[in-house]
């Protein structure tokens, strides 16, 4: 029993365990903000930090490197918690769902590429060329509008053939 005590315990005061843990999750959390959307893909920022820091503590926890089971385990449902709670505000509060995910942008507007939107983002043409060819399109001055979405993928959009309607008449 006393090993029970001992293993699964808290040996840190749970004040420094929720200040720690939620302070570094928290700053995370602000720093991955800053990295480009290319780079996180198709995962949140939120997600991906969920990820790394459970398995770093999950990892701690495995080889009783650093601290308690108990520790280890309040810190990992601590992390998780506020995963959770960003989630709820960004779904339920537009301001920070503004403030955490990352906009379109986009990087052809009218068959023209918009060089500055390219720049920030980190897109060659070369790359948005690439992705033109997939989408079947060979000529930019074929593209209506091509967007570095949230997720790090770009769309593309055609032009409409001249003398088409968006409205289908059946005869």
């Amino acid at each position: 029993m006393a090993y029970l005590i001992e293993t699964f315990g808290l040996a840190t005061p749970l004040w420094e365990i929720v200040l720690r843990s939620s302070a570094a999750f928290l700053g995370l959390v602000a720093l991955v903000r800053l990295v480009p959307k290319r780079n996180a893909g198709h995962i949140s920022p939120n997600d991906m930090l969920i990820l790394i820091v459970t398995g770093t503590i999950a990892a701690d926890a495995i080889t009783g490197d650093t601290a308690s089971a108990g520790d280890l385990m309040l810190m990992t449902m601590l992390v998780l918690l506020w995963g959770y709670l960003l989630d709820v505000l960004e779904y339920r509060v537009p301001a920070f769902r503004r403030l955490m995910r990352h906009r379109q942008t986009a990087l052809i507007e009218d068959g023209r590429f918009l060089r500055r939107n390219m720049r920030r983002e980190m897109v060659t043409e070369e790359e948005l060329m690439a992705t033109l060819r997939k989408a079947g399109i060979a000529d930019i001055a074929e593209v209506a509008s091509a967007c570095l979405e949230a997720d790090g993928e770009i769309s593309v959009l055609k032009k409409r053939p001249v003398g088409t309607s968006t409205v289908s008449h059946s005869g």
